[in-house]
Parts: structure tokens; C-alpha cells; sequence
């Protein structure tokens, strides 16, 4: 989703966070969304957080150099109050649901809970153990489900919270950093990839260098597996084959329907299998080495 659209598509729980909260992110998050290319533009950084010197001083140090002098650069010029206010609440926004996996994961977990995966979707899951790479795990919603089915997990979630969650409930998984354009895994280490309701067609969370990342990590033969990606139809014209499925309604607890907005459980399964590369053929005449 670009930057635009999740500003005006929100849901109600960003009017919680104020502009000085994007200061509370990780590292990582703040790279992922003001680092080049830019998701979130430096001008609507600078304008909301420059009534707040120590928040900007914060994000500015979580950039490289040339961002970082930016950023201080545009805060130092002079905007109407209004202009500052409208930059705040779309910086808040665009960024609430990064604000929400870190700054109120609780209430994310809850959410993951209640949107449960159908359980016919997790049975086409194609598992058969062997070794899982699991991208922007959250909370665990489709953890739970390779956890039991597979040899070897590893889970990559970028959000400091979420990974100390996973840690307590899989013990026996590997949790570590990551995003999905950079993953810490070597080519083709897994038999399956898999993530859930994270990636879509733009960038950071999505787009052609995500598709190239999942797709590297999977060995010849593997699957890519995706539950309710965004724009399902952008990942169909690629190559995957999608399952609908019937989601059982969900009603939300009051607080977390005030917070997120209606209930959206997953009931979508894309999977793209890996192509086997063909032996070399042998030249005519040449005898298959004994042994």
C-alpha cells in the first residue's frame, strides 16, 4: 500500500498516537520507511515532528547521513501551525499500523487471534516437514500452524515486541530480524515460504524486489505460500494460483473494533511453486558414471 492510501484508509485507533510516537519505533522500522527509496516522505517527517526537537533528534539518528541532515533541514523551515498539524496526523496515519505492532502489540495480538485462518486454508498448506521460512510472522496466526508440520522453523519478524512474543510461544523456532526485501537466509534454504496477510505490490511491505526475496529463499520444487496477501490479483498475474475460502464472521471485542475497525479474517491462499531445473541432457553415446 503507498503512503497516500494507508493515510486516508486508517482505522479509527490512529487518532491514540500522537506525532512524537514515530520516535518510540525501532530502528529498523524507521530505516524501512524514511530510508531511500522512501515510503514516507522526509517533508511530512520533519513538519510534524518539528515542534518536538528531541523526538527528531531520535528519528534523525536512525537514518543515514544524508536523510538525517535532510530531515533537520526541513524542520527548520517555517510552516503555519495548520500545515504542521495536517503533516502530524498524516504522518500518524500512514504509520499506524507499524505504530501498532510496536507500540500497542497486545492489542494487535488480540486482533490476530480473532481473525482467525480458516482451518481448511491451513490444511492445503502444503507442509509435509522439512524446513519453513515464515516472513513477518507477527504475533504467530500462521506460526501456530507450520510450527507442528515442519522439521525446522524460522520465523522473521521486524518488530521488536512481536519477536520477543514469538520467542515465549515457539521456543523451538528460530526468530530473528528481518524485512521481507532483505532476508537473512541463503537461496533456496527453504522447502516452503510463507507469510500472512503482509505483503502486497508496493513497497517496503511488497512490490518486485519482496517477490524476487520470497521466491530466492525457496529451493527448486518448493512453495511460496501467501494468506491474504494485499491485491491478490497482483500476485496472480505472477504466477500464483488462488483459493478462496469460507471465513467463518467474526464480531470484534468493542475496544479492539474501535481500535482496528470491522473484523477482515483471512480466507485467501496463494501459492506459486518453484521451478525444478532439468538435468543437463547427456551427449549420445556417453555412459552414466558407475558409482
Amino acid at each position: 500500500m503507498r503512503y497516500a492510501d494507508a493515510a486516508a484508509t486508517a482505522p479509527p485507533g490512529w487518532a491514540r498516537f500522537r506525532a512524537a510516537d514515530v520516535a518510540r519505533l525501532s530502528r529498523t522500522t524507521l530505516n524501512l520507511v524514511l530510508a531511500p527509496p522512501g515510503w514516507a516522505p522526509l517533508e511530512d517527517a520533519a513538519a510534524a515532528l518539528a515542534g518536538t526537537p528531541a523526538a527528531l533528534e531520535i528519528v534523525a539518528a536512525a537514518l543515514p547521513p544524508a536523510q538525517a541532515g535532510r530531515l533537520r533541514a526541513l524542520a527548520g523551515g517555517v510552516l503555519p501551525p495548520a500545515e504542521r498539524e495536517a503533516a502530524a496526523g498524516r504522518l500518524v496515519r500512514g504509520l499506524f499500523w507499524y505504530l501498532a505492532y510496536e507500540l500497542a502489540p497486545d492489542l494487535w495480538d488480540r486482533l490476530a487471534t480473532a481473525e482467525a485462518i480458516p482451518p481448511a486454508l491451513l490444511a492445503d498448506l502444503p507442509l509435509d516437514g522439512g524446513r519453513a521460512l515464515e516472513v513477518g510472522a507477527g504475533s504467530g496466526r500462521l506460526t501456530a500452524a507450520l510450527a507442528w508440520r515442519v522439521t525446522m522453523l524460522v520465523a522473521v519478524e521486524p518488530s521488536p515486541p512481536l519477536r520477543r512474543l514469538l520467542r515465549r510461544r515457539y521456543p523451538a523456532a528460530h526468530v530473528v530480524a528481518g524485512v521481507g526485501h532483505r532476508l537473512p537466509v541463503a537461496g533456496g534454504w527453504a522447502d516452503v515460504v510463507a507469510s500472512c496477510a503482509t505483503f502486497g505490490p508496493d513497497p517496503p511491505l511488497g512490490g518486485e524486489e519482496v517477490l524476487a526475496e520470497l521466491e530466492r529463499c525457496v529451493r527448486p520444487g518448493g512453495v511460496v505460500a501467501l494468506v491474504m496477501p494485499e491485491r491478490p490479483e497482483w500476485w496472480v498475474e505472477r504466477g500464483y494460483e488462488m483459493t478462496r475460502y469460507a471465513a467463518t464472521p467474526v464480531r470484534l471485542a468493542p475496544d479492539l473494533e474501535a481500535f482496528f475497525g470491522p473484523a477482515q479474517p483471512p480466507d485467501r491462499l496463494l501459492l506459486k511453486r518453484a521451478p525444478v531445473s532439468p538435468r543437463p541432457a547427456r551427449a549420445p553415446g556417453t555412459r552414466r558414471p558407475a558409482g
